[in-house]
């Protein structure tokens, strides 16, 4: 058993032989996810804002859409019943970016997109789900039941599927719905519009699992493209096409958000959080994400390297810059929430060793008071990157 101080001077030693290395890369980012819960009054942005500063953070991916409602100001989407304790005027997002410009803190929207709500609980009114309930996916064991079956009954239906199914965490829409990836599409374009974030941080594109989705929408489209001519049974006369139908799906959605976001604000930076597994990431949620590098529909990755094991998490953070190919950085997500303090340090000493561009953790409800001071001095003990340097002299110039 390692004893706690002969740990902390292992890390210490790692950290005096990586930091340098991290240093002369001018650009690293030190990423923090904020949980909505964290958005809810103006005292609990404020404290985030803080927390981060003091910890030395320099960007944070703050959640703004959780489960299809908004924590800013939307004509499209409804606010989010967390909030409904709190003034109309109160606008999370924009006090927040305020808050964050004076730190010279990025500020990057992140975005739940196809998971749209818990099952069983409550949505505001004007939420997806209650105006078009025929949007959702529905998984293959109630598809021949839901096929003819009223909106409502289809989402009754879709619950008592999805709560059997441990690794579903709640409604998703579903990408073959034209109607619905136009709203998608105006959301996005809304949200990069109206507020001055530093990138657009995508989560939530992928299907629950490959079981998903049998939906009407889905099966016809899949029958027209490949000309089948059994349409419930489909896919299953076609395994291997009906997987590449919605990997294609999925990616034409990515790439339509990204083209969006990048017309209504160039320069953008347009990053996604991904199963780090690649191949349960594109063979069982469909997300072909090395093909969202390659063909430059992302600025950034940012595998969900949640695992506790170091040598798992070194060897997921390898695999994606391998994919990365040193064209777009790659952000290693480090699960906060499974580790102890020294366990986050040392995931960050090995992402850097990895030759990441950056690290982000989820996430900051994970983190103790006492821990963000010890970050800056055990973690992100590091210079001034570029971009915060030309955000103080802008400030200085002001």
């Amino acid at each position: 058993m390692v004893s706690a101080e002969a740990r902390h001077l292992a890390i210490s030693a790692l950290l005096a032989i990586t930091v340098p290395a991290a240093a002369s890369s001018a650009d690293e980012l030190r990423g923090l996810w904020v949980v909505r819960t964290a958005l809810v009054s103006p005292e609990s942005v404020d404290r985030v804002v803080d927390d981060a500063a003091a910890g030395g953070f320099n960007a944070l991916f703050v959640q703004v859409r959780g489960r299809g409602d908004a924590f800013y100001s939307s004509k499209l989407v409804p606010r989010s019943i967390l909030l409904e304790r709190q003034p109309r005027d109160f606008d999370p997002l924009a006090r927040l970016i305020h808050r964050a410009r004076a730190r010279c803190l990025q500020v990057h929207a992140w975005v739940n997109v196809l998971l749209v709500g818990h099952f069983g609980q409550p949505v505001p009114r004007g939420h997806v789900l209650e105006r078009h309930p025929d949007w959702i996916m529905v998984p293959r064991s109630v598809a021949r039941e839901a096929f003819n079956a009223s909106p409502q009954r289809v989402l009754q239906l879709v619950r008592r599927a999805g709560r059997q199914d441990g690794d579903v965490e709640g409604y998703y829409l579903s990408p073959s719905v034209p109607a619905a990836v136009d709203h998608l599409e105006e959301v996005v374009r809304e949200l990069v519009q109206s507020y001055r974030i530093d990138g657009l941080h995508l989560d939530f594109i992928r299907y629950p699992g490959p079981s998903w989705d049998h939906s009407r929408a889905a099966l016809v489209a899949f029958r027209r493209i490949h000309q089948s001519p059994a349409l419930l049974g489909g896919p299953d006369r076609d395994l291997f096409g009906w997987d590449e139908y919605r990997r294609r799906t999925l990616t034409a959605l990515a790439s339509r958000l990204a083209d969006a976001a990048r017309v209504e604000r160039p320069g953008i930076v347009l990053s996604a959080a991904v199963a780090a597994d690649e191949a349960q990431a594109v063979n069982n949620k469909f997300q072909d994400w090395p093909g969202w590098l390659s063909s430059g529909i992302l600025s950034a990755l940012c595998p969900m390297t949640y695992t506790p094991d170091n040598q798992l998490f070194l060897t997921q953070v390898q695999q994606a810059l391998a994919r990365a190919r040193g064209r777009q950085p790659v952000w290693a997500g480090i699960g906060a929430y499974r580790l102890d303090f020294e366990g986050i340090v040392e995931r960050v000493v090995l992402a850097r060793r990895a030759g990441a561009g950056g690290v982000v953790l989820f996430s900051h409800e994970s983190l103790a008071p006492a821990d963000w001071r010890r970050l800056r001095r055990e973690a992100f003990r590091t210079p001034v990157t570029a971009a915060e340097l030309r955000c103080r002299t802008a400030d200085l110039a002001r």
